[in-house]
């Protein structure tokens, strides 16, 4: 039975597809421009090289039997995936876009990014993002070495469009019970240099940190925030993190702000770069502006 499915046609399961939606052999042949020999043929044979009867007729109506239910639905998404390689070939044909490549800094808040790319997929179905993220991107970087068509970081030097799309708010943190919390007092920079600080780094950040620090402070450079907040929460070093990240253990009072004397919140502002707006595909300028190309830069 295995080898006579292999032997089957994409062709054939469509036609059988076909004549299940439109109810008979002539419908779906007049749909599909074929003879209705054409299409009883094709049904025949696949029942044949089955070994099963996929029709039983119903007055006019041709019906399909449990079994055929059963293995049209088995079929059913190989349909659906070659259909959508025969509209990405012909997009493709077209000079549309197969696929737009997207690096985002993992500082940006993740159900922005997904929601953009839901949005964006409900809109053109048939191209498929590819994403990349991580800590302290490189535009430069990204648009040479990775073939970024667009990229969200806060690293820019050269692009030819860079838009300013979001402020990220950094507050500095300890957990709840930390050293630093019974000095009564607003901190200075020597109570500061005492304890350790977490810092998220990446390899192309250079002398860029997302949280200032002393030359001389005690570090722990992590590579990403998620590591940053656990640091935090083991109660082993303070640091600077997106608030928007750490607003629910704020909330619980199992994370507190370090009371400094200054420079209470600071931002991180990312950048929407395009490595060529003007010969951007169509579909790269929708993900663009799903991002936020067209609008005033929000702080959160």
């Amino acid at each position: 039975m295995y080898s006579d499915i292999m032997d089957t046609t994409l062709d054939a399961w469509e036609i059988l597809r076909t004549v299940v939606q439109l109810g008979g052999f002539a419908p779906a042949a007049e749909k599909l421009n074929r003879s209705q020999s054409t299409i009883s043929y094709a049904i025949g044979r696949l029942q044949d090289q089955l070994g099963v009867r996929l029709f039983e007729i119903q007055g006019r109506k041709a019906q399909l039997t449990e079994v055929g239910r059963v293995l049209l639905a088995d079929a059913e998404p190989h349909l659906a995936g070659f259909h959508r390689i025969e509209q990405r070939a012909r997009l493709m044909a077209s000079g549309g876009a197969s696929e737009v490549r997207l690096s985002v800094d993992s500082i940006f808040p993740e159900d922005r990014l997904f929601t953009a790319l839901a949005a964006f997929s409900h809109s053109f179905p048939h191209v498929k993002p590819e994403l990349r993220q991580g800590a302290f991107l490189s535009a430069d970087s990204e648009f040479s070495l990775h073939d970024a068509q667009l990229c969200v970081t806060g690293l820019v030097s050269r692009e030819i469009f860079v838009k300013p799309i979001l402020v990220i708010g950094m507050i500095a943190v300890v957990r709840r019970g930390h050293p630093l919390l019974s000095i009564r007092r607003r901190l200075s920079r020597s109570d500061l240099m005492q304890h350790m600080l977490v810092t998220i780094e990446g390899a192309a950040s250079g002398s860029l940190k997302y949280q200032p620090r002393h030359p001389a402070q005690r570090v722990l450079p992590v590579g990403t925030i998620e590591s940053s907040i656990a640091a935090v929460r083991s109660g082993l070093c303070f640091g600077w993190l997106p608030k928007y990240r750490i607003q629910s253990e704020i909330d619980r009072g199992d994370f507190v702000q370090l009371p400094l004397p200054a420079g209470q919140t600071r931002g991180v502002r990312l950048n929407l770069v395009c490595r060529d707006l003007s010969f951007s595909s169509s579909e790269a300028n929708a993900l663009a502006e799903l991002l936020g190309m067209n609008r005033e830069p929000e702080t959160i």
